[in-house]
């Protein structure tokens, strides 16, 4: 499951190498996050014996300008207002169309690992019914949409 923090190291490790630059964005990026240690050990366990393990090439480390921008845009989500709103309103949606449990799982695995599982679990079961619409969901959320929407 290709998840923020998997992207943040595919983008770190995007020649082959990460430099010492990148792995201060990644934690920036974990501290940011709140992300359990844990779950970042499992992730980065994946990431390299799925990702890093058939590498052969080795680059410089010249991720890490495109880790900058893209971290930034994620911490910026992250401290969105609309944040929480905007994953009860996924759920909700989701919920709607008609929720799987595979959906369920990634929805739950994928708001975990920034500390909403229980904001995304809260618009899958909540009674009252939320009239709040977006036309356009956070980068953050693109992802979650998107597998949300797909068949």
């Amino acid at each position: 499951m290709k998840t923020i923090f998997w992207t943040a190291l595919d983008i770190a490790w995007s020649d082959g190498s990460m430099s010492k630059k990148g792995a201060l964005i990644i934690e920036k990026l974990h501290d940011a996050m709140g992300l359990k240690s844990s779950l970042r050990e499992e992730i980065e366990d994946n990431f390299a014996s799925m990702v890093l393990e058939e590498r052969t090439e080795r680059g410089e480390g010249t991720g890490d300008v495109e880790l900058k921008s893209w971290v930034d845009g994620i911490i910026s989500d992250l401290e969105s207002e609309e944040l929480e709103s905007q994953i009860i309103c996924l759920g909700s949606k989701a919920v709607k169309k008609g929720l799987s449990k595979e959906k369920w799982i990634f929805g739950i695995n994928f708001t975990e690992e920034f500390n909403q599982s229980n904001t995304f679990a809260e618009g899958v079961w909540m009674e009252n019914d939320s009239n709040i619409e977006f036309e356009e969901y956070l980068s953050i959320l693109q992802p979650l949409e998107n597998e949300l929407n797909s068949k």
